[in-house]
């Protein structure tokens, strides 16, 4: 399953400052762009909730949980043959770095709708995370390029933290895009899993995405009244030089945290005040 790029999640537009928040600050967007169906019930309050130390132990420096949930309404435009509730920012790589990217997920119960669950995944489609729930057991998967395929999948167990790191660089040929998938679960720390190429140069420019989407074929179930909920944690995107290895679990010391811009963009982002 692949969405294209041009359907935008609940909130596309982002504010311009991300200087350094208090725990109580409010979100690191401004909201606008909520409209879906072409009427009011797009609000993001309806989709979205932060919660303060909604993961006590706390992971990736980060003990916020940004909790989305997705319904049948989760329409954008006319988009109809979609369901989506994600957040995205844009984020500048540099053709000289790795653009490592970091989150964490979990979902208390198992899906009320049987889909194939994008939670985790940026524009260009390099890298897919999600669940595909349409199987029996639930596979989460990491993916490429829109592939069905999963280059790796493991049984999605509810209740439990998914954590994940994508270390995106541009290939030792020159021309492609190597894709590097740290996974863990719980508390404890990323491990290598496995390194990929994609076909297609690097991007200057990318859209990180999180939340649930998934694309909806002829024929398929209606959508559960009641929402499906999946929490997210730990959300960063930072550059380090190629060659220095994925920052696990903290950012290596020589690191550059990517500033952020303006115009109603950001290179990097995360809530509870980490940069």
């Amino acid at each position: 399953m692949h969405l294209s790029t041009a359907l935008l999640g609940l909130a596309s537009l982002v504010s311009p400052s991300l200087a350094v928040m208090s725990d109580y600050d409010g979100l690191p967007w401004d909201g606008r762009q909520i409209q879906q169906n072409g009427g009011s019930n797009g609000n993001l309050a309806d989709y979205v909730t932060v919660q303060h130390q909604g993961r006590p132990e706390g992971y990736n420096d980060d003990g916020g949980v940004l909790a989305i949930g997705v319904d049948d309404k989760a329409i954008f435009s006319t988009s109809t043959n979609a369901r989506r509730s994600d957040l995205f920012r844009i984020i500048e790589g540099d053709s000289g770095s790795t653009t490592f990217y970091r989150a964490s997920f979990m979902k208390g119960e198992a899906f009320l709708n049987s889909y194939d669950w994008q939670l985790i995944f940026v524009g260009s489609g390099v890298f897919e995370i999600g669940v595909n729930a349409s199987k029996t057991p639930a596979q989460v998967y990491c993916r490429n390029k829109g592939t069905d395929a999963a280059k790796w999948s493991t049984e999605f167990v509810p209740g439990t933290w998914y954590n994940f790191g994508a270390g995106v660089e541009k290939a030792a040929d020159g021309t492609n895009t190597a894709v590097e998938f740290c996974t863990s679960t719980g508390q404890d720390e990323l491990k290598f899993n496995m390194k990929t190429q994609v076909e297609g140069s690097l991007l200057a420019r990318d859209e990180f995405h999180i939340g649930p989407a998934t694309a909806l074929s002829s024929g398929s179930s209606a959508m559960n009244a009641q929402q499906d909920v999946v929490s997210f944690n730990g959300i960063s995107a930072e550059s380090t030089p190629i060659g220095a290895g994925a920052p696990t679990p903290a950012p290596s010391q020589d690191a550059e945290p990517i500033p952020g811009s303006t115009a109603g963009e950001a290179r990097s982002f995360s809530f509870n005040g980490r940069k």
